[in-house]
Order: C-alpha cells, then sequence, then structure tokens
C-alpha cells in the first residue's frame, strides 16, 4: 500500500512540473518562434495571440517536428524541411514534456481508483 501512495505522489509531482514547464515553454516559445511557423502554416502572423490558443497549436507543430508518421499525418511534412534543427529542438523537447505530463496524469487517475 506505501508504494502505491508514493507512485501517486510522485505521478502528482511529474504531473505539476510538466504543467509548469509546459506553460513556460508556451510562453518563450509563442513569443519567439511560433510566429514563424504561423507565417509558414497559415500564411500570416496572429498579432495578438493568447496562451490559450497558443496551447491548442503548439502539440500540432511539436508533434510535427517530431515524429514524420505525425507530420505526414498532419500535412505539415513541409515543416520538417524548412526549418533546421536547432530551431526545432526546444518544440520536440516541450511536445516530450507535454506528452509525460499526460501520461503522469493518467497513471495519477488510475492509481487514484486503487488506493
Amino acid at each position: 500500500m506505501r508504494l502505491l501512495e508514493f507512485l501517486y505522489h510522485l505521478s502528482g509531482a511529474i504531473m505539476l512540473l510538466c504543467s509548469f514547464v509546459n506553460i513556460g515553454m508556451t510562453f518563450y516559445l509563442g513569443r519567439t518562434k511560433m510566429k514563424e511557423v504561423d507565417q509558414l502554416v497559415l500564411g500570416h502572423t496572429i498579432a495578438h495571440d493568447s496562451i490559450f490558443y497558443q496551447l491548442l497549436r503548439f502539440p500540432q507543430y511539436g508533434g510535427a517536428f517530431s515524429s514524420f508518421w505525425l507530420a505526414r499525418r498532419t500535412k505539415l511534412l513541409y515543416l520538417r524541411d524548412h526549418f533546421d534543427p536547432n530551431f526545432q529542438r526546444p518544440f520536440i523537447i516541450t511536445f516530450y514534456i507535454l506528452a509525460t505530463g499526460g501520461i503522469s496524469m493518467v497513471l495519477l487517475i488510475i492509481l487514484d481508483q486503487f488506493s
């Protein structure tokens, strides 16, 4: 029983840490690099972009940069060729942190049923 409690608290801490890092990185990337990606994908930049709209677009761009399959599936394969790997790296890292936070949130929900 103590192992389940430890895993419950650990997954909760990981989820919170990933949430704060993702929000911070979305602020940073949204103000610096996401405008360049929007210019290529949408054809224009969004002047007054909110953090909520950035949080919705971010997994799409991060997934396209991180996986060839996701880029082909979302028809954003040209993004991988247009931007260099140094530009793509923060999107990829933040996308994987987002996935880690999501997995730990699901684990937290499952462990909550057992405790």
